[in-house]
């Protein structure tokens, strides 16, 4: 186990986590951080030799004591091990999370993880840039699990132009530009917003309740990323997402607090009226039973997604400034540890903001 020192973020995350999202959680809140390594705790218990732990040598070389890191969220308190990587990453039994799960989080002057958690931070990257890595790691992610499956031809959208749906349009438009393929397609609100994710892309805006969007769009994307941060946003993803197409879900939003206003929205009516097109827009927040009778009858697949590769965020930072730019410019605050307190949360929670940083 390591302590860390140093700035952390609020995140939307933090926001849902206060509504509900995570019941019972009553720990310190924040997962997004950069800091320096200041202090080392006991060894790892022998029995977790062979598990990927430096178990020869303590501290770990790679990250010594004044080392500046980033530090993945899933802390594998128990040593599961099997021979999938992104499982015991990801899904260890046992596991706690920061700032969310069992594990107090970085909103703090200290915080503690497992040295593997560790990253080491590019020369090259201020603090300010670096405090992105786990949320584009999250984007990372999208790639990381062969999505799109045919990046050459495959047409995508991205649903969302908060900080997760600029950074993985970032993401998924270099991945595509890459393969020779088509133009991803962000839609959202705010056209300035999108305006911030660089590089060739249709930017699409949606107005009012975003069925005009939804129709003119409807069924003509291999792939649709919903990273709106809404509940509703499942539903526009549906009805941009074609017949045996896949929708890839970001958003997790607390169950106990009622949805926001829809960004953008379809109703599924008729097995008919799934196939030709959607329907007209509603306010309500979707049924179980609208979006499984679209994805059953359409044959449509959902993928989950969270958190990814920290190695893959890190050298994209350091090798892209048109990236770099794009996380400079969603900081909307920097506020002091000493004095934030719930105005972090609070300018977190304005409308428009995309990020907030705490530093000490």
């Amino acid at each position: 186990m390591v302590a860390c020192s140093g700035p952390p973020a609020a995140a939307r995350l933090d926001l849902e986590i206060i509504r509900g999202y995570v019941p019972g959680y009553n720990g310190v809140l924040g997962h997004e951080f950069v800091g320096t390594v200041v202090a080392y705790g006991p060894p790892p218990p022998a029995a977790a030799a062979g598990s990927g732990a430096d178990t020869g040598s303590w501290p770990p070389p790679s990250t010594p004591l004044g080392t500046r890191v980033v530090g993945e969220i899933n802390c594998n308190d128990a040593h599961y091990t099997c021979a999938d990587a992104v499982f015991q990453r990801n899904h260890a039994p046992g596991r706690s999370v920061l700032g969310i799960i069992g594990r107090d989080g970085c909103l703090a002057q200290y915080t503690a993880l497992p040295a593997l958690n560790l990253h080491v931070v590019p020369p090259g990257l201020s603090d300010a840039e670096a405090v992105f890595a786990e949320p584009l790691a999250a984007a990372c992610r999208i790639p990381e699990q062969g999505l799109p499956r045919q990046p050459g031809s495959d047409r995508v959208a991205v649903i969302g132009d908060g900080k997760l749906g600029l950074l993985t349009a970032a993401v998924l438009s270099r991945h595509l530009a890459a393969a020779g393929g088509h133009r991803l397609t962000l839609v959202g609100r705010h056209d300035a917003k999108m305006a911030l994710v660089p590089g060739d892309l249709d930017r699409v805006v949606s107005e009012g309740d975003g069925s005009a969007v939804a129709e003119r769009l409807g069924g003509q994307f291999d792939l649709v990323v919903e990273a709106s941060g809404s509940a509703h946003g499942i539903r526009t993803a549906l009805a941009l997402c074609r017949p045996l197409g896949t929708v890839l879900l970001k958003s997790t939003v607390s169950t106990l607090q009622p949805p926001a206003a829809p960004a953008t929205a379809t109703t599924a009516g008729s097995e008919q009226g799934q196939q030709q097109g959607p329907a007209a827009a509603t306010a309500a927040a979707p049924t179980w039973a609208e979006l499984a009778n679209d994805i059953v009858v359409n044959e449509k697949v959902l993928v989950g997604s969270r958190c990814g590769p920290f190695d893959a965020a890190l050298q994209l930072m350091a090798g892209d400034e048109g990236v770099r730019r794009l996380l400079r410019s969603m900081v909307a605050a920097e506020l002091q540890l000493a004095a934030a307190g719930t105005a972090a949360l609070e300018r977190a929670a304005s409308k428009g903001t995309l990020k907030v940083q705490v530093v000490m």
